[in-house]
């Protein structure tokens, strides 16, 4: 497991009424060769590439849509440049994500 990108950013996890919320600089994302760690604050969920289906980056969001019934399902990251740093670290390294 080899580390390729770490950057603060904002960490949105749930849904009401269990929603974890850790704005920039307390979130931060981790991006190995075969995973993401998301830390927001006290919480922090480990999805590896063949848990995840796809990543939906928008402008100023990075949505996480995974299959991985331990980890809660809406994660998001939530920040101007994350997005564009997260989609060319994947280019960049050949990582076996689906991006949309």
């Amino acid at each position: 497991m080899m580390k390729l990108l770490e950057k603060r950013t904002s960490v949105s996890a749930g849904e009401f009424p269990k929603l974890v919320k850790a704005n920039w600089p307390i979130g931060k994302v981790t991006l190995y060769d075969d995973r993401f760690i998301i830390s927001a604050g006290f919480e922090e969920y480990t999805l590896l590439f063949t848990d995840i289906d796809y990543l939906d980056i928008k402008v100023g969001q990075l949505n996480f849509y995974h299959h991985n019934p331990n980890i809660i399902k809406d994660i998001s990251l939530n920040g101007f440049l994350i997005p564009g740093i997260i989609r060319k670290a994947i280019t960049q390294y050949n990582l076996q994500v689906l991006v949309k």
